[in-house]
């Protein structure tokens, strides 16, 4: 699928499929976005453009400073974008150009940003003049979202930090969601470090003569790497916090099994003595010899845990 955005009658106008291209210049081209698109839409599109996408993706997967750089003809950036499945993320290779201040865009999946910047697009046509003016609408919209993802993560943490204070604190459970923060936060870490990357080359480039869009974006960005590390100290906390609980809850299972075996030692050892087969064992002729163990056996039971109570070991 092919959609063609484009200049007339002073407006932006929309359509699918190539045919357009034969009925207007290349200086009313805004953007052309193919997604899922076939190897013949390709090729007229590398044909109209003079370019060839496999060229560029096999560079730019051989060498990780391909994945942006400026020739005389167009600028080429491989950046990763990020999509919500439910509860994961994955990233989204999405191939741009910017050829005499057209867009031209490339991916095989559906990413929020884009259907966001048309709709930005539909409000304030006056704000995309040209194609560079499209993908600081893209940037910023993907910035956006993964920081809305990021502070979505963040009132999660507070949740699992709250539960954390309960009796009923379901600690393998709390690990889980822990691991899985810290994965989340790391994938959104690294979709801002990539475009951070792409918005300082833009910055240098000489496609962009105007860049305070640009400065302002690479602000955001850094604020949300610094907020992302604050995510992962609170995580690390967290995780330290629930260790301990862990820990403590053992210990005092250790405790309990300690106290246990140290209040029936004395009855063991006693139990023990009149167990041993000697002939010559003259409590055994007593008529009371049997509830003197008993009591015996009893009496020392008490006597420990009186020991321990008194001592405030329990």
């Amino acid at each position: 699928m092919i959609r063609i955005f484009y200049h007339k009658n002073e407006a932006i106008q929309k359509t699918d499929g190539l045919e357009i291209l034969n009925t207007i210049s290349i200086e009313q081209l805004l953007w052309v976005d193919l997604q899922y698109s076939s190897l013949e839409e390709q090729q007229q599109i590398e044909s109209y453009f003079t370019i060839n996408f496999n060229v560029q993706e096999e560079e730019s997967g051989l060498e990780s400073n391909a994945r942006f750089y400026e020739t005389d003809d167009f600028i080429y950036i491989n950046s990763n974008f990020i999509s919500k499945r439910e509860n994961y993320y994955e990233n989204c290779p999405i191939i741009f150009y910017i050829l005499d201040g057209i867009l031209v865009t490339k991916r095989e999946i559906d990413v929020t940003s884009f259907a966001e910047t048309v709709k930005k697009i539909k409000r304030n046509q006056k704000a995309f003049k040209n194609g560079s003016e499209i993908l600081e609408g893209i940037l910023e919209t993907e910035v956006d979202l993964d920081s809305d993802y990021l502070e979505s993560i963040s009132k999660e943490i507070v949740k699992v930090g709250k539960n954390l204070s309960k009796d009923s604190t379901d600690e393998e459970n709390s690990l889980i969601m822990i691991n899985e923060y810290q994965e989340s936060t790391m994938f959104l870490r690294e979709s801002f470090i990539d475009k951070q990357r792409v918005v300082s080359s833009l910055i240098k480039s000489n496609a962009f003569i105007s860049t305070p869009r640009l400065r302002v974006l690479i602000k955001d960005i850094n604020s949300m790497l610094e907020f992302s590390s604050f995510i992962f100290k609170r995580l690390e906390y967290l995780q330290n916090t629930l260790m301990g609980l862990i820990t403590i809850e053992q210990n005092k299972a250790i405790k309990i099994f300690t106290i246990v075996s140290v209040v029936f030692m004395p009855p063991t050892l006693i139990a023990s003595i009149y167990g041993m087969n000697f002939k010559v064992m003259p409590e055994l002729d007593y008529k009371f010899g049997y509830p003197l163990a008993i009591l015996l056996i009893i009496s020392s039971s008490l006597l420990t845990l009186f020991v321990f109570k008194k001592k405030k070991w329990l």
